[in-house]
């Protein structure tokens, strides 16, 4: 095994001039290593890689950290760890929790000073906030800041901004910033001190991890830090470094040779020192026969071994930590861009050099259940459901489950997983060994599947919908409702009206007679059909776009918050000319017809208005 793990490490540092703690003299190998080239389709710059097994620790760096200053990288290069750094908040709270200054099963409340909203109550402990199960819903406008100075205190923006708990404690697993930090802040609070220097006594003093921190308000990037960079084949760009309030759950920086400590104390040390074992059990699973949470880590498969995986991701920089506790090893590694797919083919190929690829029989098909049964749309529980955050997350999070033959197809963007039924509400991957479970919480009923991020799976849930809340027919819905009155006010009511008049001049009847009710009517009509249309391109698919963009991260901008004024005049025109419909059959206003059309534009302003509730714009929640 070390062997093995010494050839892939040497193969690594061959791939690039790189500063390393191995001997370098096969650094002719480049068009030959597969790193290299792996390196060169994600278009990654530079690479940093720990390699721990039970008696050696293979360190390595190369590429470049900063290809402006002509950095290279080595192993004491700090790499922003970004969601890998909730292990190592874990890592600090089970620590107290061992040291007798927390306890991880007590109830929070009274604990922080942070209220819980939201329509669930009960106790939440460490224990849920640790395994992603404590049910906070997400929150993304305003989690950021754009420079360190502009940091929030942990404490006030808990307090203030703490999402509302969206479903019951312990139900599933519901992946949360927030929730993370809020542990944090337990220990912050139990300390009396900040986190960050709770996590800097209790945890990496301890282990010797010395070029490892959480970055807190005001305090400057570390020096030699790998600059987060976007690169393609005409060069590479440096991307600003973006700062988040709530900086437990990813604002930190570590170096390969910090986290082969951390490592080695998650595996029981190797001279005697005290471990972290306790990061290792299963705490938590959606179905037993799958792999659940550990605190801080995800559990997965990998040859029919057990894999605890955390990965982290923000513009620039990725990382990925796995420990392989039956096999004594664990590996890290992180990146200062390039793309999601390169963490996974890395970690298979470390996987594969260092432990082998067992050969893993597929069990037999048991068809008991028609694959139909279980198709539709499925949402990742990881949204929001009383902020304007739904909307776009429903399009974001959602995957499509269809049935073909006796397989289902799971489409998570265009790539198609086929499964096959192996056990009541189990299927399995074909060709593959991931499982996917189906069940019910609370009569909602749930696929749990894992949910892939640079090499990492997290146990995830995912909701299914029914027809009326599935994205496609919310997509063509809300066109309809865009498109059907602006059409009828703009263009089937004035040939209607003037139709009308000609009819009867020709028929020599006269005129209607003049209504101030009816002028206001056909107005208000049209300008309740321009409102929603104004709304719901200017701000409803505006902010969709903010949120793909990133932009919403550092709060509701003030051309979006200057239109919050619009669904309440939508309201309002809408419920007044509803109430009027009944006025415009009994008193006559116009033909048949267009009394019909009326009838009908009532209906969908009422939908139009339906629509805003629904989605938290009327009242406007952020």
């Amino acid at each position: 095994m070390i062997r093995r793990a010494l050839r892939v490490a040497a193969t690594v540092v061959a791939a690039f001039a790189a500063t390393t703690v191995l001997p370098r003299g096969a650094q002719g190998q480049v068009a030959d290593s597969a790193i290299a080239r792996l390196m060169e389709e994600h278009a990654v710059p530079g690479l940093a890689l720990a390699i721990v097994t039970a008696e050696t620790t293979v360190l390595a760096g190369f590429g470049s950290g900063d290809p402006a200053r002509r950095r290279q990288v080595n192993p004491t290069t700090p790499f922003r760890l970004a969601s890998t750094a909730k292990v190592l908040v874990a890592a600090t709270v089970v620590s107290e929790a061992q040291a007798g200054r927390l306890d991880l099963h007590a109830d929070l409340a009274g604990a922080v000073d942070v209220p819980f909203d939201g329509p669930f109550t009960g106790p939440v402990t460490l224990h849920d906030l640790l395994t992603h199960t404590a049910g906070f819903d997400e929150r993304i406008i305003g989690y950021g800041a754009r420079t360190s100075a502009d940091m929030r205190p942990l404490g006030g923006y808990l307090a203030e901004r703490m999402p509302a708990r969206g479903w019951p404690v312990g139900s599933v697993v519901s992946y949360s910033n927030h929730g993370m930090s809020l542990a944090a802040y337990a220990a912050e609070r139990a300390a009396g001190r900040p986190f960050a220097e709770v996590a800097e006594t209790s945890l990496f003093g301890p282990l010797g991890m010395t070029d490892t921190r959480f970055l807190t308000a005001g305090e400057e990037i570390p020096s030699g830090a790998a600059v987060p960079l976007s690169c393609t084949e005409s060069g590479c760009t440096e991307l600003p470094h973006l700062y988040s309030n709530a900086y437990p759950a990813g604002l930190a920086f570590s170096t390969a040779a910090d986290m082969s400590r951390f490592i080695e104390a998650i595996l029981g040390g190797r001279d005697g020192t005290a471990g972290l074992e306790d990061l290792l059990p299963p705490r938590f699973t959606h179905d037993a026969r799958i792999p659940g949470m550990s605190y801080g880590f995800f559990n997965q498969t990998h040859g029919g071994r057990r894999v605890l995986a955390h990965s982290g991701s923000v513009p620039g920089y990725w990382s990925l930590l796995l420990v392989v506790p039956e096999a004594s090893m664990g590996f890290f590694f992180a990146a200062n861009g390039g793309d999601e797919a390169f963490g996974g083919e890395l970690r298979d190929l470390i996987l594969a050099g260092t432990l082998g690829e067992p050969e893993l029989p597929d069990p037999p098909h048991r068809r008991s259940e028609d694959p139909n049964s279980r198709a539709g749309a499925y949402e990742l529980t990881r949204y929001s459901h009383d902020t304007i955050e739904r909307l776009p997350q429903l399009f974001h999070n959602t995957i499509r489950v269809r049935a073909r033959g006796d397989s289902l197809l799971v489409y998570a963007g265009r790539r198609a997983e086929r499964y096959l039924q192996v056990d009541e509400g189990l299927y399995r991957a074909v060709g593959g060994e991931r499982l996917i479970a189906f069940g019910s919480r609370n009569g909602q009923e749930y696929m749990f599947r894992a949910s892939d991020v640079y090499g990492a799976s997290l146990p995830a849930a995912y909701e299914r919908h029914d027809t009326l809340t599935s994205p496609r027919f919310l997509n063509e819905s809300v066109s309809w409702l865009l498109a059907l009155p602006a059409l009828v006010m703009f263009l089937a009511w004035p040939v209607m009206a003037g139709g009308g008049a000609f009819l009867r001049r020709r028929g020599g009847s006269e005129a209607l007679p003049f209504s101030a009710v009816s002028l206001f009517v056909t107005l208000g009509t049209a300008t309740a059909a321009a409102l929603f249309a104004w709304f719901a391109m200017g701000f409803v698919a505006r902010s969709s776009r903010l949120f793909e963009s990133g932009e919403m991260f550092f709060g509701m901008p003030d051309s979006l918050t200057s239109m919050t004024w619009i669904p309440w005049v939508h309201a309002a025109l809408s419920a007044a000319l509803v109430l009027a419909v009944p006025s415009a059959w009994k008193r006559t206003w116009w033909g048949t017809a267009r009394r019909v059309v009326y009838s009908l534009l009532a209906v969908a302003f009422v939908l139009q208005v339906s629509f805003l509730v629904t989605w938290n714009y009327l009242p406007m929640r952020w």
